[in-house]
């Protein structure tokens, strides 16, 4: 049974406990058993159980009931079958019965050859109040229990029926029997015919009384959860042993009889069909799965409590074709049940001081092992990847369809010199790219300044800043805050359900409209569309939060502003390269199927097998080398892309040595086809790298005469076009497929199919935001192999704390300034835009009253002090004196004084300023 029964496509049942099967499985879910240890080290230390610690435990009979019409039984629900059974009532988490709280009832059916065996128990069930999970698969179980509040306010915005199904949960306070209790997560059940169905099983009162005890939590909407410290209402004192109390009384009494029956789906030949009605958040409509009694369980006496908590509720302990359904990976819905058995044996045997049983070899005769991973990709994702696996022990082999690594971080030389076609300026947020040339030893250094360049101007100007004024900045601080709080990890689909609107309607709608006006050019000119139509705003918020200027503190990379690699990016992905086993460049892939037993990539140049497969290409660009489930063919169809261009050229009468942002044609209403923006790089030269985007008929001959007359408006002229590119840029959703929950079902396949997804489309189209989503995929789903050493490579690769919380390259040395200098500094600065004498107690909206002059005086203030300054700090603080005691107090200068506070409340130490923007 352990492969699955013939008509159960897309599902793997157990055959019992000592299944070899229970543990064969991904490295995702091994992973995510070792964040469970908590509650194994919690049994050992306090020899309780971790939830419903506190019980009362009755014994009695079961007596199966006569088939009531519908699927013949199982064989261990015969008609008049007799089986000792014992039951153990609990509330929750809390010791006081009284508290609002979940109610459980486990049931453990003994062997009728040893009654009093528990040991030799048959089949065990765990049920709660409530009809249904609140979580969709263990990993979600885990995020909910061991999160924060914060996380799971975020959970319940994601998922908007888990708060109802979390509150239907919790019950007050009435006798254990009369409750309803469900198993809530499906589990296999093979009828007395052979054919396999999704069961869930509940115990109700014999009387047939409705569910009692519903709890109302009272606010709207409630919490996500409830309170972790309740308390009662002045003058209850009730005793807090009342629900067990009454249980006893009850089977003092003559007993009591409760109703165990389940509710059957059937399953057919689709796997999708399959899967999805094993999700234990969803419930099944009961008049077409209606409840079926099969069997009476009377019980009649108590159970000495010492007995009762030496029982073990092993979710996989059943007969055939009553067990468990198996996941490989932790986002399955296979996975709660899964995870469930492997923890509780485990903590059971630390609690009762018992042996752990050891685990058998997995059903393909392997314990857990160094895996060989397939990558493909060989850009900043892909040898991200490869090397985290690497470093974990793992072997990765990575294919790379172009003739050399880097993917869009590409560089050409000219001269010597190398010019960058794609990625190019970091900004201070970029810690995962420093960290990695620090790592490598990859020189970076300074970028050149960005500047809006418009129409005609002899010079540029600094991008506005009209967004950074306390109120509009606060505003958005607070709404980040409140509904997209995790905005900044890895990945995206975190915080696509808040921010699927179009982005000009979100910005309208939150009076934002001073952030396009600030980030909307860089944005822009940074290839991932004008900020007008359907287009989300999640994405120019990721975009924003990865500016350096919405951040506080001292930059994370060494560099006080925008770096770059030295001698071009390309540089450091063949630096990545050179250190992993195994990179093949110029590989055409011809297709990859993927089965229980592996992957097989098949290549012009012979197969390459392996146990996972990692893809770091847009999902529409790989799909038809795969075999393909309907859900990826689904996705892949959804998936967009911005036609997107780079050009390097001559041209003589441009601005230099600097990134230039053309604003005419950033606008919101601007027309695609013409130079968004251009660089010029190495003092000196004569060669620009320009950037546009496509226009329906525009070839390579549009190209470059639209950047010849662009250049021309600018006031220079282009003397050669020496390359243009065209990139499939930015891989994104439009906002009704991020509000469907497209993101969230792309991370939710992870591990199925032995595959694992990453890149710009998951992570966004950064390098830094690429390369942070792919550690982050191998850290949560690829645990150091055995005995290899990994977490001692990892650690020798920047340092253990490194790998935890990313570091970067080393600092610079912060000069020490005392305020009188820094207030001097200003003073004199403040005069230049002011045209005349500052006064250092006067309001400074008496002299910078324009937000480009705030902007230019913060971007010199940081490139003088050689660290980040707040972008609000001089519209927050009332004078240049204060100003200067502020920043003398983050440098440990003379005469410091405390932190200021910024208008939302929270302490500032100091963001960066609308000085440079990012581009890739």
């Amino acid at each position: 049974m352990s492969g699955g029964p013939a008509g159960a496509p897309g599902l793997r049942f157990s055959a019992g406990p000592d299944d070899p099967a229970l543990h064969d499985h991904g490295p995702g879910l091994a992973a995510l058993l070792t964040r469970f240890e908590v509650m194994v080290r919690s049994s050992h230390r306090t020899r309780r159980r971790f939830f419903h610690a506190d019980a009362a435990a009755v014994r009695g009979e079961a007596v199966a009931a006569p088939a009531p019409g519908g699927p013949e039984p199982h064989p261990f629900f015969a008609s008049g079958a007799r089986v000792p059974v014992l039951a153990r009532y609990s509330s929750g988490e809390r010791a006081d019965e009284v508290l609002p709280g979940t109610r459980g009832l486990s049931l453990l059916f003994c062997d009728p050859a040893h009654p009093g065996d528990p040991g030799r128990a048959v089949f065990a069930l765990t049920l709660n109040t409530g009809r249904r999970l609140f979580a969709r698969s263990a990993a979600h179980f885990h995020r909910f229990t061991f999160g924060t509040d914060a996380d799971r306010e975020a959970m319940a915005r994601e998922d908007p029926g888990l708060r109802a199904a979390v509150w239907e949960q919790v019950r007050d306070p009435v006798a254990y029997p009369r409750y309803h209790y469900h198993s809530q997560v499906p589990r296999p059940y093979v009828d007395g015919a052979g054919r396999p169905w999704l069961a869930r099983y509940r115990a109700v009162p014999a009387s047939g009384a409705p569910d009692a005890g519903h709890h109302d939590p009272g606010g709207h909407p409630p919490p996500a959860a409830p309170p972790r410290s309740p308390r009662r209402a002045p003058g209850d004192d009730r005793p807090p042993t009342l629900l067990s109390d009454a249980l006893r009384a009850d089977v003092a009494d003559g007993g009591f009889r409760v109703l165990l029956q389940v509710q059957l789906h059937p399953l057919g030949a689709d796997p999708a069909a399959n899967r999805a009605a094993l999700d234990p958040a969803r419930l099944w409509p009961e008049p077409a799965h209606p409840y079926r009694t099969l069997a009476e369980l009377r019980f009649d006496a108590p159970l000495d409590g010492a007995v009762a908590e030496g029982l073990l509720f092993d979710p996989a302990l059943a007969p055939e074709g009553l067990g468990i359904a198996l996941a490989r990976s932790p986002h399955e819905a296979a996975s709660v049940n899964h995870v469930r058995a492997l923890v509780y044996r485990a903590a059971h045997a630390a609690r009762t001081r018992a042996p752990a049983p050891p685990a058998p070899p997995a059903a393909n005769g392997r314990g857990p092992r160094r895996l060989t991973v397939c990558v493909l990709g060989a850009g900043p994702a892909g040898l991200a990847a490869a090397r985290e696996l690497e470093l974990r022990g793992h072997r990765a082999v990575v294919l790379e369809r172009a003739p050399e690594v880097g993917g869009k971080s590409v560089s050409v030389r000219v001269e010597g010199r190398a010019y960058d076609l794609g990625a190019h300026i970091c900004t201070p947020e970029y810690a995962e790219v420093a960290r990695l040339a620090a790592d490598l030893g990859v020189e970076t250094e300074d970028a050149t300044p960005t500047r809006v360049h418009g129409p005609g101007r002899p010079a540029a100007r600094r991008p506005d800043a009209a967004f950074f004024r306390p109120e509009a900045f606060a505003r958005y601080t607070r709404l980040r805050a409140e509904l997209f709080p995790g905005i900044r990890q890895p990945g995206l689909a975190h915080s696509a359900a808040h921010l699927a609107r179009p982005v000009a309607e979100w910005l309208r709608g939150n009076g934002l409209t001073a952030m396009a006006a600030s980030l909307g050019d860089g944005y822009t000119a940074s290839g991932y569309g004008h900020l007008r139509g359907d287009l989300p705003a999640l994405y120019f918020v990721k975009y924003a939060e990865l500016t350096g200027l919405l951040s506080a503190g001292p930059a994370p990379t060494g560099h006080a502003g925008a770096f770059t690699v030295r001698d071009g990016f390309a540089r450091l992905w063949r630096r990545v390269a050179r250190d992993l086993a195994d990179v093949r460049t110029g590989v055409r892939v011809r297709a990859v199927e993927r089965t229980g037993a592996g992957v097989a990539v098949y290549t012009d140049g012979g197969p390459v097998r392996a146990d996972a497969l990692v893809l770091t290409p847009a999902l529409d660009r790989v799909v038809h080398l795969l075999d393909a489930t309907d859900e990826e063919r689904d996705l892949a169809a959804r998936i967009r892309t911005v036609d997107y261009r780079t050009a390097v050229f001559r041209a003589s009468g441009l601005l230099r040595e600097g990134f230039y942002l053309v604003g005419e044609h950033t606008a919101a209403a601007a027309e695609p086809g013409h130079l968004v923006a251009y660089h010029h790089r190495h003092a000196g030269a004569d060669v620009y790298t320009g950037y546009l985007y496509g226009a329906e008929g525009l070839g390579e001959a549009g190209v470059r005469a639209r950047v010849a007359a662009d250049v021309a408006r600018l006031g220079g002229r282009v003397e050669e076009v020496l390359l243009v590119r065209r990139w499939p840029f930015m891989p994104h959703f439009s906002g009704a497929d991020l509000a469907d929950g497209a993101l969230a079902r792309f991370e939710g396949m992870q591990g199925r199919a032995r595959t694992y997804y990453t890149g710009g489309l998951l992570g966004y189209e950064l390098v830094e935001t690429a390369v942070a989503h792919a550690r982050d995929l191998v850290g949560r789903f690829f645990p150091d192999a055995p005995q290899t050493g990994g977490a001692e490579r990892r650690a020798a690769a920047g340092g253990a704390a490194a790998w935890a919380k990313p570091a970067a390259a080393p600092p610079r040395p912060v000069a020490v300034r005392g305020a009188a200098e820094i207030r001097d500094w200003l003073l004199a600065r403040v005069a230049e835009e002011a045209g005349g004498p500052v006064d250092p107690r006067a309001p400074l909206d008496d002299y910078l009253v324009d937000s480009l002059a705030v902007a230019g005086v913060q971007g010199e203030l940081s490139e003088w002090l050689g660290f980040r300054v707040s972008p609000t700090l001089l519209l927050e603080l009332p004078t240049v004196e204060a100003v200067a005691l502020h920043l003398a107090g983050l440098v440990g200068g003379p005469a410091a004084a405390p932190h200021a506070r910024t208008a939302s409340g929270h302490e500032e130490s100091g963001p960066t300023v609308p000085e440079r923007i990012p581009h890739e």
